[in-house]
């Protein structure tokens, strides 16, 4: 009841007051439901992120059921749409499910968004629309009559639309699941690395973290001369090839380790086919290697299902002397492993099959001096300054072949075959970065080990 009303019990409010108390419930019921559980994923949308129409849709249909419910119960459903939209965010920017993010959740302490400006900024944005929710749900925004019903979804089909043009040229990249009928391609499928080990030469399998296939002619040289290295073309005969990828880490693993599309939850009995456990069946050693932690989606569990018989996991490189590379996902520094497993080659009885995780490309990359990604220079000028990110990410790149290709230099080095794939597209928030990857397939490079010619007797 108004003041008017409560002063006067007969009086009865204007037409013309009754529609602009309306449009200003209705203006504030659009801020609410509308603007704001929108607003911190707003700038990733400006620059390209993933289309986002269905969880505006379903943000405006919860806004117009829930439009007379009392305030704390409207606060209460809003956060958590919101925690909603954030667990779906992040699954479309890794090319996750939802499922897959929720069973992570409990090692949130494993990683440091802290480290990186960008989810900072995120969190900011985050904490201020609750803020602002708080304050504007308070006020009326329970419209009446179906005009104004009509309005407010005419006003959410709009905006998911806007949305939708915004997203849709890079669409795809953001939904990469493999279609039933999908044929079946892989890095150690195209080079027959099963064939490869012999059981004489050892194999070695590098999935690096984020490695995709630059569409830009001067990136792909760059990515080329990254592994066409002098150091390598001494010992090994060097080819390159591409394959395509679905998802995201956990489904290029699967993919090069199993030769199929699968995900890993689906993974709870030995699994003899698997290349580790084939391998293991012909006498090899098989040693997985990943510089984070081995409860990051179950690895320590479905690991040694596939047939691995030993794991090395972040803490334990860096009990061994490798260095710590602070990021979003901290561990130990890809740049250090190399050097473990060349000793570990030197000193094997038998031949090894190892398969090594690379950590520090994940995204983002921040700029730090224990990565060497301050001041990077990696592209040319023009290209450092426009795309930072994408910069740090080949500086990772870079290193981690310096840092193989001083393993093989290594006298001590034995004859070993080395197979390096990347697992999916940099998933970049920034469109223009993003686009300068193919979003369907990643690069693979094959070091086939070459026997040096004998010497000549004098």
């Amino acid at each position: 009841m108004s003041n008017a009303a409560a002063i006067h019990p007969g009086w009865q409010p204007s037409a013309s007051s009754v529609r602009k108390a309306d449009f200003a419930a209705f203006c504030n019921w659009a801020i609410c439901w509308i603007l704001l559980p929108n607003l911190p994923f707003l700038p990733i949308t400006l620059m390209g992120g993933p289309m986002r129409a269905f969880e505006i849709w379903v943000c405006g249909i919860v806004g117009l059921l829930v439009r007379r419910m009392n305030y704390a119960l409207r606060l209460t459903i809003f956060v958590a749409l919101l925690v909603w939209l954030v667990t779906d965010f992040i699954a479309a920017m890794f090319n996750m499910s939802i499922t897959m993010i929720v069973s992570v959740a409990a090692l949130v302490l494993d990683i440091s968004p802290a480290v990186s400006p960008e989810y900072m900024i995120g969190a900011a944005l985050l904490v201020a629309t609750i803020g602002l929710a708080a304050w504007r749900l308070r006020i009326r925004g329970d419209f009446q009559g179906l005009h104004w019903v009509v309005g407010a979804f005419a006003l959410t089909v709009t905006a998911g639309f806007a949305d939708f043009g915004l997203a849709k040229e890079n669409a795809t990249s953001y939904s990469r699941s493999a279609p039933a009928d999908a044929p079946f391609s892989s890095a150690s499928l195209q080079t027959d690395v099963a064939a490869l080990a012999d059981g004489k030469t050892n194999v070695l399998v590098v999935v690096v973290e984020a490695m995709g296939l630059p569409r830009e002619p001067h990136l792909r040289a760059r990515l080329d001369d990254i592994w066409n290295r002098p150091e390598f073309a001494k010992h090994f005969d060097i080819s390159h090839g591409d394959t395509v990828f679905y998802n995201s880490t956990t489904k290029g693993e699967i993919r090069e380790l199993c030769q199929r599309w699968d995900d890993f939850k689906t993974i709870t009995t030995p699994q003899p086919t698997c290349l580790p456990a084939r391998l293991a069946k012909r006498g090899y050693q098989t040693h997985a290697i990943h510089s984070f932690s081995p409860k990051f989606f179950d690895r320590d569990r479905w690991y040694p299902l596939i047939g691995f018989q030993r794991m090395t996991f972040g803490p334990e490189l860096e009990a061994q002397g490798a260095h710590h590379c602070p990021n979003v996902f901290p561990g130990a520094c890809d740049r250090d492993v190399p050097r473990f497993i060349g000793k570990e080659l030197a000193q094997a009885k038998q031949p090894q099959f190892t398969y090594w995780l690379t950590l520090n490309s994940h995204l983002p990359v921040v700029a730090n001096q224990e990565l060497r990604t301050e001041n990077c220079r990696q592209l040319g000028p023009a290209l450092d300054g426009d795309y930072p990110q994408v910069c740090r990410l080949f500086s990772i790149w870079d290193g981690t072949a310096e840092a193989l290709a001083k393993m093989t230099a290594d006298p001590s080095f034995p004859p070993t075959h080395i197979l390096i794939v990347g697992d999916h597209m940099p998933p970049f928030t920034h469109q223009k970065s993003r686009l300068l990857f193919d979003p369907a397939h990643v690069p693979w490079v094959l070091l086939r080990y070459r026997p040096s010619p004998p010497r000549a007797k004098s």
